[in-house]
């Protein structure tokens, strides 16, 4: 299954969630791969992964003269880039500054093709692995379309903000244009909840409540050791295994295992595993969250 962890908006937490839900795919004997679409590398460093001048990274996957398509994809392979982190039954294919250019550089060349330069990609090596999440950069630029059009399945992180709310809407506005208007394999993710704030929670799940049966259960609070984990470019289960950060994303995990049908031990059918949001119904959506913030 190929998982997009993508918001609009910077700073909710999509690279923190990539990282620590990865970890603790694997942790649970999951092959994962992550795949780090920012060209700011955040996911990349964020496993302590180091990106010599000699690795190869997406941009050289994605780079290839103007005549030469067919050999971006059938030429070059994204296993030749994928490294082998510390933890058991997890690799990355990292990227870094470059990237943008380089799919900016294809996106304007060719209009065929464009929004499949990613899950081209991925086809070498979606039988490896359980997994593959993918960290997507802010924004909704071509690397963004071209995670939307590889996913199965897409995990949204919303701080609890307006702006993260805005980035939502949007988001819901685009997904049906590149997946279909019956797509609906998508879940909120709360993050950088904090208990404390009650009126700024109040007012981010009343603009949510239309999609109130889209919300996840877990909520990733705001957490220190979750801060300095980052800063020490270790994911949480490593830097500190016993904190509320890890306990929330080893629930996240748990959620998500089930949703996903791939739970032994679930006890529980999934929660409304049918539901539908056609174009129409999102757009009322995203409209009625933008009237609310009026």
């Amino acid at each position: 299954m190929i998982v997009s962890i993508i918001n609009n908006k910077g700073g909710v937490g999509k690279t923190t969630t990539s990282i620590n839900l990865s970890n603790c795919l694997a942790i649970n004997r999951k092959r994962v791969l992550l795949v780090d679409t920012d060209p700011q590398a955040h996911s990349s460093r964020g496993l302590g992964i180091h990106i010599g001048a000699e690795q190869e990274t997406l941009q050289d996957i994605f780079n290839t003269k103007y005549e030469q398509l067919y050999a971006l994809f059938y030429d070059k392979s994204i296993k030749d880039i994928i490294i082998r982190t510390k933890r058991r039954d997890l690799d990355l294919a990292p990227s870094d500054t470059h990237l943008v250019d380089v799919i900016e550089k294809l996106y304007r060349t060719y209009w065929f093709f464009r929004e499949d330069f990613l899950l081209r990609c991925l086809e070498p090596v979606k039988s490896d692995y359980d997994y593959i999440i993918i960290d997507c950069p802010p924004g909704l630029g071509v690397l963004a379309i071209n995670a939307i059009k590889a996913s199965d399945f897409i995990l949204i992180p919303c701080e609890m903000s307006r702006g993260s709310l805005d980035g939502i809407a949007d988001l819901l506005k685009i997904i049906p244009n590149i997946k279909g208007e019956s797509f609906d394999n998508f879940k909120i993710l709360l993050t950088l909840f904090n208990y404390k704030y009650a009126s700024s929670n109040k007012y981010v799940m009343r603009q949510l409540a239309p999609l109130k049966e889209k919300i996840l259960n877990t909520k990733i609070n705001r957490n220190e050791p979750l801060n300095r984990s980052q800063l020490s470019n270790k994911d949480i289960f490593s830097f500190s295994p016993q904190s509320k950060g890890a306990k929330d994303y080893s629930s996240l995990t748990r959620e998500l295992l089930k949703i996903w049908g791939d739970d032994e031990k679930q006890k529980e059918p999934n929660p409304n595993p049918n539901l539908i949001f056609s174009n129409h119904s999102i757009s009322i959506h995203c409209r009625s969250i933008k009237r609310r913030h009026i």
